[in-house]
């Protein structure tokens, strides 16, 4: 039986928990922000890496694999998944049953696609997993990228979004099979934000990172999709892009053979009326309005047309998320951090390039000023990240440590692979 945490001691209250109280089977002690010498200089010693931000607390432990997908239910229960980008995993997806504790869900039997199987109904490589925006209490949605471990293309079907129903053992509601024809030049389907709103039934948004990169719409009343700005420079990653972990740079390796990083579109979140994409191997970022995404019969140069770029970042980055308060979080692995910027005017606190604090309608393109909302040494590779009940949740997975980006691909990741949550004060964007 899942173990629902807010059986355990209830809802967090609305200023958070302090010292080691905990709704949770078991919890390490708050891990936050260190008090310093305001007086002394900084650098004055080797320990002088600055830990910024609210204090993290961890909500799981992974003991035997790393996980990139991570979402939370209104019931606190967590929920992981295992890919098999580099091989396969018993379980693809997982429900946490204690904090080391896990199970398949929604089922074993639908983890492995057996070799007469309809790919589109069941599990061959998921990414992530998302609450419905507009029915959270019922709803899950998983994005399949349908690459078998060791292949380079999609199984026909198998990549696809699919709806579960949380209140009926996670039955299945619905696949949407990307169409073959959008397979083409090996589109690697990543994450995926759902938008209850927009066209009939919604559309789902998925962003594709293969090195062509691209955004995939799917329209859920009638499963039509459509890929866009594939093999533009705003979905492609930096030519020769090197990035840093821990202080050490980044390459890719086979053998002893170096490589760069080619990872394309890769974190998505829906805020005001937007979709915002990080490019991985990059430190840029992007949004376009999500009315743009929808309206297949513009022409592709529209669509690029429409891609406003709002600066860099300063960090390669991974998952996004985004809050009802007009907050865009990105998970930034080259600092350990978390990143935040605020999207909508009336919530800005202090005057940039001569606008106001306050006001109406969304920020300015020029006028997003990132910040870093954590940092601490306990981020390596914060990946997904899912936001509930005023806290942000994300998950680790020492992805820079992993066999691709080290010299001969030896495995220097060490677990367990720690998921966390920090106090925010806000919900869902929805």
């Amino acid at each position: 039986m899942i173990i629902s945490l807010l059986a355990v001691v209830g809802l967090a209250s609305a200023q958070g928990l302090a010292g080691n109280d905990c709704p949770f089977l078991a919890c390490p002690p708050f891990e936050g922000a260190s008090t310093y010498n305001d007086n002394g200089t900084i650098g004055s010693t080797p320990e002088s890496f600055s830990i910024i931000g609210p204090p993290l607390q961890a909500v799981h432990a992974s003991v035997d694999r790393a996980p990139t997908g991570f979402a939370v239910d209104p019931s606190l229960n967590i929920y992981l998944t295992y890919p098999r980008n580099s091989g396969p995993t018993p379980n693809n997806v997982v429900v946490a049953t204690s904090f080391t504790g896990e199970k398949p869900w929604p089922n074993p039997e639908i983890q492995n696609c057996t070799a007469n199987q309809n790919a589109s109904t069941c599990f061959i490589n998921i990414q992530n997993i998302v609450l419905d925006p507009k029915d959270p209490e019922h709803v899950m949605w998983a994005v399949d990228s349908g690459i078998q471990p060791g292949s380079m293309t999609a199984t026909p079907y198998g990549a696809k979004v699919m709806a579960f129903n949380l209140t009926n053992n996670g039955s299945l509601i619905r696949s949407y099979p990307i169409p073959l024809p959008l397979y083409h030049d090996g589109m690697n389907a990543n994450d995926v934000r759902i938008n209850n709103s927009v066209g009939t039934s919604g559309f789902a948004f998925i962003t594709d990172e293969n090195q062509n990169g691209s955004l995939i719409a799917i329209d859920l009343y009638s499963g039509a999709a459509i890929r866009r700005l594939f093999n533009t420079s705003v979905v492609k990653a930096d030519p020769g892009y090197v990035g840093s972990y821990d202080g050490q740079p980044v390459y890719t390796w086979n053998g002893t053979e170096k490589r760069f990083t080619h990872t394309g579109s890769d974190g998505i979140a829906l805020q005001s009326g937007n979709l915002y994409w990080g490019v991985l191997a990059s430190r840029r970022f992007y949004y376009i309005p999500q009315s743009v995404l929808v309206d297949f019969s513009l022409s592709d140069q529209e669509v690029l047309d429409a891609v406003i770029f709002p600066g860099q970042l300063g960090s390669e980055q991974a998952g996004f998320t985004a809050d009802n308060k007009g907050v865009l979080y990105m998970t930034a692995s080259e600092q350990n951090a978390i990143y935040q910027v605020q999207t909508l005017q009336r919530y800005v606190n202090e005057e940039v390039n001569g606008t106001p604090p306050g006001g109406e309608g969304p920020v300015a393109p020029d006028n997003y000023v990132v910040k870093t909302l954590v940092r601490s040494g306990l981020i390596q590779h914060a990946d997904s990240a899912a936001i509930w009940d005023g806290y942000l949740y994300f998950c680790t997975n020492q992805l820079e440590l992993s066999p691709t980006f080290q010299y001969k691909n030896i495995d220097a990741r060490r677990g367990p692979w720690y998921s966390y949550r920090l106090w925010i004060g806000a919900g869902p964007a929805i």
